[in-house]
C-alpha cells in the first residue's frame, strides 16, 4: 500500500538536502520558497532516501490574495507520495520558477495552470496557452474572473459559431 509522508517528513528531508528551503511545515505538506523550489526538488528527487522520482500532479490554487502550485510526487520503488507547496504571493502577476528543467512532465501542467489560472512559471521553455486561444480575456479558474470586464460569458459567445443562448428543443406530439 503507497504511504502518504507527512508535511513534517518532506520538510526533514528539504532541509537536510537544502538547508532553508522549507518556509513552513503543514500536517499533510511542505511549503517550499519559491527561490529554493527548484533546487529542493532536484534534491528530493535525486536522493535516494526519497527518491521522488514522479511528478504525479501540478495545480494551481486561487486564495484570493495569493496563489499556491501544488506538485505530488511520487517515488514507485519506495513505494511513497508527498506534497508540497509553493506560493506566489504578488495576485495580480503570479509567478513561480518552472519545474521542467527538473520533471519533464511539469511541461503540460505548468501550461494548464498558466492558461487557467495565469501562473507564470519562469524559465518554462515555451509557456503557452493550451486549452483557450491566445488573446482570451482572462483565466477562467481565477476567483476575479466573473468580475472582470464585460463580466462572465456563458456559453462563450464570442467563439465563432457558437450560439450562445440555443432555443430549447420543441415537444414533439406525435
Amino acid at each position: 500500500m503507497t504511504r502518504w509522508l507527512s508535511g513534517q517528513e518532506v520538510a526533514d528531508w528539504a532541509e537536510s538536502l537544502v538547508p532553508g528551503s522549507v518556509a513552513r511545515v503543514d500536517p499533510g505538506c511542505c511549503v517550499l520558497k519559491p527561490e529554493a523550489l527548484v533546487e529542493t526538488m532536484r534534491a528530493l528527487r535525486t536522493s535516494p532516501q526519497s527518491d521522488l522520482v514522479y511528478l504525479t500532479n501540478l495545480c494551481g490554487v486561487d486564495w484570493w490574495d495569493h496563489f499556491e502550485v501544488v506538485y505530488h510526487l511520487q517515488s514507485f520503488d519506495l513505494n511513497h507520495i508527498a506534497t508540497i507547496k509553493c506560493e506566489a504571493w504578488d495576485h495580480d502577476k503570479p509567478s513561480l520558477p518552472s519545474l521542467v528543467p527538473v520533471f519533464h512532465g511539469a511541461w503540460m501542467q505548468e501550461s494548464e495552470a498558466y492558461d487557467l489560472l495565469g501562473i507564470r512559471f519562469d524559465g518554462h521553455p515555451n509557456l503557452q496557452r493550451i486549452f483557450l486561444w491566445e488573446g482570451y480575456p482572462g483565466h477562467p479558474l481565477r476567483k476575479d474572473f466573473v468580475s472582470m470586464p464585460g463580466g462572465l460569458q456563458p456559453g462563450l459567445g464570442e467563439f465563432a459559431g457558437i450560439n450562445p443562448r440555443p432555443e430549447p428543443p420543441t415537444k414533439v406530439v406525435g
